[in-house]
């Protein structure tokens, strides 16, 4: 495809957290250059994002109808800026995806459903989650999964805690955690109760610390979705 005449423009709600999108937006670089060559300016994507400081609802959902609001009018904002696509930087924001998907005709790209069809790719017939309290309390993934025959392992309510606090010192620009062995500890766990990988379903996590050693073992949301963006981007039969 020659990249002056692709007229995809991809639309991201981040800033959920901020340092994620930042990723994520590395990651698109990074994929654009390893897997489609891209070497110029114009090889790369056309690329729109809203960093979006839209209260915290990792935890509880109290301010959710707020964060809405916030989304709805971010949606808006990359629809009208010509966004083919639209995703969203952030796997707890998926709770809200189909309520976003009402205000545009732009087709979003499913975070969640990319990790599961990455799970399928790679065989897996078991995986682990580690999130948010609320993306573990909503099911979002067990759904998705089920779809696929795959049987996910949720973590325990010490293990959803420890991975909320390792993602709020992401947020907060920790480079220290207090509770870095206590999260790989729930990181094996998890395999222990029989996870072929694990999947960092929450965006900050990845972010965390070095998941090198394990290759496979971990599944980056944050990496997949940068996948499925370029993929997108550069595919004709997308």
């Amino acid at each position: 495809m020659n990249p002056t005449n692709n007229t995809r423009k991809i639309g991201i709600i981040g800033g959920v957290g901020p340092q994620a999108t930042q990723f994520i937006y590395g990651k698109i670089i990074e994929l654009s250059q390893t897997k489609y060559g891209a070497k110029n300016n114009d090889d790369y994507p056309k690329i729109l994002i809203e960093s979006v400081p839209v209260p915290d609802f990792i935890s509880d959902t109290s301010q959710i109808e707020v964060a809405k609001r916030m989304l709805i009018k971010s949606t808006q904002s990359l629809t009208s800026a010509g966004a083919t696509r639209i995703c969203i930087g952030s796997n707890t924001v998926h709770i809200l995806l189909e309520e976003l998907q009402k205000n545009t005709e732009v087709k979003f790209i499913s975070m969640i459903e990319l990790v599961a069809k990455k799970c399928v790719e790679l065989g897996f017939s078991k995986v682990g989650l580690l999130g948010t309290p609320v993306l573990i309390k909503s099911g979002l993934y067990e759904q998705e999964m089920k779809k696929h025959g795959i049987e996910l392992v949720l973590p325990t309510e010490n293990e959803s805690e420890i991975a909320d606090s390792i993602i709020r010192d992401v947020l907060a620009g920790q480079k220290s955690f207090d509770k870095k062995q206590e999260y790989i500890g729930a990181l094996n766990d998890l395999f222990s109760r029989g996870a072929q990988t694990i999947i960092l379903g929450c965006t900050e996590l990845p972010l965390a610390i070095n998941y090198e050693a394990l290759g496979n073992r971990t599944i980056s949301s944050d990496e997949i979705l940068a996948e499925g963006l370029v993929d997108y981007y550069y595919n004709s039969n997308e």
